[in-house]
């Protein structure tokens, strides 16, 4: 009875002592920018590549993506789009490049390339000034790599990308109160949607201001994670 006794107490203790080392251990504390994205809209052609007034030119395809940024701005983004039969597959430079399926994906390792709670196109310093002036939780600048139906077929492309407040409405137009947005307006604020987030993804042919090879709009961008500390 009494070595009965003696185990169950050295049980006690030992399970004190886990439990002590579990409080006293460090706690996992967020340290990414973790985004999964959905509802992809691919936004015009060669011709009209921001489409600002919606319609037939905004076209939903499917897919998803992820961006993961480190609290230290490196990371990575991957997104798929996909354009099953009977719909047309889609198409770049033309017809010169098509296919049923995108992936783009871009390595980022350069800190000063990632740009948190700025406000990005418009006037801003930072994005395209062809798209309204909005707020990003986060966005930046990379190169990006192109694979049509598991082939790579572009590399290197220069693009903008941002995680930002909406500015496409539901039918796809960029408008406030009835005005459909131009980048002619001397005022290129108040277009966006502070309830809602947008990703937006622009490809260019030799950089921002250039010919706008892929503007892709995921319209459903929800928060999973975000660095305690920044």
């Amino acid at each position: 009875m009494t070595h009965l006794r003696t185990l169950f107490w050295v049980a006690v203790a030992a399970a004190a002592i886990v439990a002590g080392w579990v409080l006293l251990a460090p706690q996992s504390i967020p340290n990414d920018w973790r985004f999964t994205a959905g509802d992809p809209v691919l936004v015009g052609d060669s011709d009209d590549p921001f489409v600002y007034a919606g319609g037939d030119s905004i076209r939903s395809v499917g897919g998803s993506g992820t961006l993961r940024i480190s609290a230290n701005r490196l990371g990575e983004i991957r997104l798929s789009i996909e354009s099953p039969e009977p719909a047309p597959p889609l198409t770049l430079r033309g017809d010169a490049i098509t296919g049923r399926s995108w992936s783009l994906i871009s390595e980022i390792r350069v800190p000063t390339d990632v740009w948190i709670g700025v406000p990005v196109h418009g006037d801003a310093p930072a994005g395209d000034p062809r798209l309204p002036e909005t707020t990003a939780q986060i966005a930046g600048e990379g190169r990006f790599e192109l694979i049509v139906d598991g082939n790579r077929r572009l590399t290197d492309l220069p693009g903008i990308w941002s995680i930002a407040n909406a500015l496409r409405q539901d039918d796809g137009s960029i408008r406030q109160q009835g005005l459909v947005f131009s980048p002619l307006l001397r005022d290129k604020t108040g277009f966006s949607d502070p309830n809602r987030l947008e990703l937006t993804i622009l490809l260019y042919e030799d950089g921002p201001d250039s010919e706008v090879l892929v503007h892709l709009v995921f319209r459903d961008v929800p928060l999973e994670e975000a660095p305690a500390e920044l």
